[in-house]
This record gives C-alpha cells, structure tokens and sequence, in this order.
C-alpha cells in the first residue's frame, strides 16, 4: 500500500525516536538542589549553579575540583556514563543499521545502563539527605531514565528475568 511504512522502516522510526527521547533526557537537568542560597542544576554533562558562575563541565568536576569531596557525589559520574554507554548502544545500534551493517543494539543493554543511571542519581540525591539540614536534592533524572525505560524498553528489560529453561 502506498503511504505505508513496512516493519522495517517503523522499526527504525521507533529506535530513532528512543534515541532522540534519550538526548532529550540528557538535556535536563537531572538532580536540582536547593540550599539556602544556592540553586544548582546537575545535568548529564555539568553543574551549572544558578548565580553568578557558570557551568563546570562534568571532567571538571571530577578531574579537578574533587579534593574532599564526599563518596555519594561520584554517584552522579558514575550515573553520567552509565547514560552515556547506554545512548552509545542505542546509536550505534542505529547507525549500524542505517550504514547496512549486520550489527545491531542489544536493548536489554541500553535499559539496564538507563536503570543504574537513574539509580545513580537516586544516590545521589540522598546523599544530600546527610548533608547539614538545609540541604533539599531532588532526583528529577531518575524519574525521567526509569520513565524513558518504562515507555521504550520495559519488555526488553522483563526479557532479562525470562526463565528459560
């Protein structure tokens, strides 16, 4: 039929648009915390406090401002790349896929990275819990990394605990 798209080419329109849902998800911020002068934004690439300085890239925060810094913060790092290998597994399964490749993405992999990513942030934010009262974090990452799984990966995800046996 004309004006329709075979399994192939949906298939394809589903994996991008899991893709760009995920940039999207990394564009956000992912833990807000509010003290009692400061508001600083934690995305997936960077702080960014908002006042007066402007954004610390995420290698900076790590590679050259972490003297003293308490263990629950290496959370948000941590979560950062287990994001960033997860988007990597999905474009590539993607690319491969444009470029004719016989390669393609596992999505249990993709769903696993976005789920310790959003439990990385979850760490994360409670760590502030044991800060000096004043401190407030909310974990707005997990929320959108366990939401984009629901929506895009859950059956993927459930495929993992499968017995077969």
């Amino acid at each position: 039929m004309v004006g329709r798209s075979g399994p192939d080419e949906s298939d394809t329109r589903q994996r991008l648009h899991r893709v760009l849902v995920a940039v999207a998800v990394a564009l956000l911020p992912w833990t807000v915390v509010f003290t009692r002068q400061y508001v600083d934004l934690f995305f997936s690439f960077g702080l960014v406090p908002l006042g007066p300085s402007g954004l610390t890239p995420i290698t900076d925060f790590y590679f050259r401002h972490t003297a003293g810094l308490p263990g629950y913060l290496n959370a948000w790092g941590l979560g950062a790349l287990l994001f960033a290998v997860g988007l990597a597994n999905a474009l590539f399964g993607l690319m491969s896929e444009r470029l004719g490749l016989s390669l393609r993405e596992d999505p249990r992999v993709t769903a696993a990275m976005y789920v310790f990513a959003g439990l990385g942030q979850l760490v994360f934010a409670v760590g502030f819990l044991r800060r000096p009262a004043g401190y407030v974090a909310v974990p707005f990452g997990t929320v959108l990394l366990w939401g984009l799984v629901w929506r895009y990966y859950r059956r993927d995800l459930a495929a993992v605990f499968e017995y077969r046996g």
